[in-house]
C-alpha cells in the first residue's frame, strides 16, 4: 500500500472524472489524501479518501480577478490562486510522507508543489492534452484579440505574480505552459485517444488516453417520466455556464411540434418563471441523472463540456453542440472534426434552423453512431476508463 497525495482545486468538471479513480485507488489498497474546494467535498464523501479542503469562494475570486475572456487572463488567474493553495498544502503536509503525487493538470499548482516534495508525479488531464508547441499556438491565437496596451498589462501582471511566487515559496515558475498544463512524470487523460487533438504528438511512455472515467449509472425512477416510445432528445448546458434562458426558450419553440420526447436540464440557477410555456412533449428539470438518461437518448444538445461529451460518446449518442465558454469551443470543433456530431451558435441560431438541424440529425442518427463506434474501436475499451487509469497509475508507481 502506498500513500497518495491528490490535489485538485478546480471546478466540478475537473473533479468528476477523478471520483471513480479515487474510489478505485482506495479499493486497491492505496491511502489517498485528496484536496478539493470545500463546495465539492460531499462529492467525495463515499470515496474512502481523507478529504481536505480549500476555500472555494476565495479561489474563485482570485481566479477570476483578471477576467476570463482570454487565455492570458486565465493563466494570470491561476497564478493568483497560489497564495491560497501552496501555504495550505505545504503547512499541512510538512510532517507527512507521500509515495507519489497526483494533481489536476490545470488548477492545482501541481508542478510547484512537486518541486518541494521530490516524489513521482502524475498529471490528471480532464480536457485535451497539450504539447508546448500546441499550447504556444493557442497563446498566439489568443494574443490576436488583445491590444498592445492590454498585452503589456497582462505581461506586467504575470511578471509580478511570477516573481512573488518564486520569492515567497522558493519555487520556479518557468512558463505559461507549465502553469496551465502542469505536465507530470506521467500523464493520464480521460478521453478517447482518437478524440484527442493530434494524439500522435504524445509519447505513450508518458501519456495515456484511458477513455471516459465514468461509473456505471444506477437506474432510478426518472425514466418513468419520459415517453420512450419515440426518440428522446436531451438538452443541457452543464452546471457552470447554463444561465442562457434565451437558448432554452428557442429549444422549446423549435421542438414543440416534433415527434420526440424532449428532456431539458435547466440547472439550479435558472428560474422556471423566466421560461416560456412548456409544450406537452417537453420535460423541464433542474436536475437530470445524465448518464442514466443518455443510455436512452437519440440526440444530445449540449454545451460541449468535456465530461458531457465523454459520457455521450461512451453511450453512443450523437451530439449537437452549442459551446458557451472555457474549452467548449475546442471540444465542439473536435465533435465536428470526428463526425460524431455538429455545432451551432446558441446566440445566432434561429428557431427554424434549430428545428431543421435536429430533424436532420435524427434522420441521420445511424451515421453518427457509426462514426462514434469507429472512434471507440481504435482502442480497447473492455473496462471503464477509471479502471484503466488506476492500472496505469499503479504500474507507474511500481516502476518509479
Amino acid at each position: 500500500m502506498a500513500k497518495v497525495l491528490f490535489i485538485n482545486s478546480g471546478s466540478i468538471g475537473h473533479l468528476n472524472p477523478t471520483i471513480a479513480v479515487c474510489k478505485e485507488l482506495v479499493a486497491r489498497g492505496e491511502e489517498v489524501v485528496y484536496y478539493i474546494g470545500d463546495q465539492y467535498q460531499d462529492k467525495l464523501k463515499d470515496s474512502g479518501a481523507e478529504i481536505r479542503t480549500f476555500p472555494s469562494d476565495e479561489i474563485i475570486q482570485r481566479f477570476t480577478a483578471y477576467g476570463s475572456g482570454n487565455l492570458f487572463h486565465v493563466i494570470n488567474g491561476l497564478l493568483n490562486t497560489a497564495d491560497v493553495i501552496l501555504p495550505k498544502v505545504l503547512e499541512d503536509i510538512k510532517h507527512e510522507h507521500y509515495d507519489y503525487l497526483i494533481y489536476d493538470s490545470m488548477f492545482s499548482c501541481g508542478r510547484l508543489i512537486a518541486q518541494k516534495l521530490h516524489i513521482p508525479t502524475i498529471s490528471s488531464i480532464t480536457s485535451f492534452a497539450h504539447t508546448e508547441e500546441t499550447f504556444e499556438a493557442a497563446l498566439k491565437y489568443n494574443a490576436q484579440a488583445l491590444s498592445e496596451t492590454e498585452m503589456n498589462d497582462i505581461n506586467d501582471t504575470f511578471n509580478h505574480l511570477q516573481q512573488h511566487i518564486q520569492t515567497t515559496y522558493d519555487v520556479e515558475v518557468n512558463s505559461r505552459y507549465e502553469i496551465m498544463n502542469n505536465s507530470g512524470d506521467f500523464n493520464i487523460a480521460y478521453i478517447l485517444e482518437q478524440f484527442q487533438i493530434h494524439p500522435e504528438l504524445f509519447d505513450s511512455a508518458y501519456y495515456r488516453f484511458v477513455g471516459p472515467s465514468i461509473e456505471q449509472p444506477q437506474a432510478t425512477e426518472f425514466m418513468n417520466q419520459v415517453d420512450q416510445t419515440r426518440p428522446v432528445i436531451y438538452i443541457s448546458l452543464g452546471t457552470v455556464f447554463n444561465q442562457n434562458v434565451n437558448f432554452f426558450n428557442k429549444c422549446l419553440a423549435a421542438l414543440k411540434d416534433i415527434d420526440a420526447s424532449v428532456v431539458v436540464s435547466i440547472g439550479k440557477a435558472n428560474n422556471l418563471a423566466d421560461f416560456d410555456a412548456v409544450p406537452d412533449n417537453i420535460l423541464l428539470k433542474s436536475y437530470v441523472p445524465q448518464t442514466e438518461l443518455l443510455q436512452h437518448t437519440a440526440l444530445f444538445l449540449t454545451h460541449a463540456g468535456m465530461n458531457s461529451t465523454n459520457e455521450a460518446l461512451l453511450m453512443g449518442v450523437p451530439l449537437l453542440a452549442f459551446p458557451q465558454n472555457a474549452d467548449q469551443p475546442l471540444v465542439a470543433q473536435q465533435i465536428e472534426y470526428t463526425n460524431v456530431g455538429q455545432q451551432l451558435n446558441s446566440e445566432t441560431v434561429t428557431i427554424e434552423d434549430l428545428k431543421a438541424k435536429v430533424l436532420e440529425m435524427l434522420h441521420n442518427r445511424a451515421t453518427y453512431q457509426t462514426h462514434i463506434k469507429n472512434l471507440k474501436e481504435t482502442q480497447t475499451l473492455d473496462q471503464p476508463g477509471y479502471v484503466t487509469a488506476v492500472d496505469q497509475i499503479l504500474a507507474f508507481r511500481d516502476q518509479s
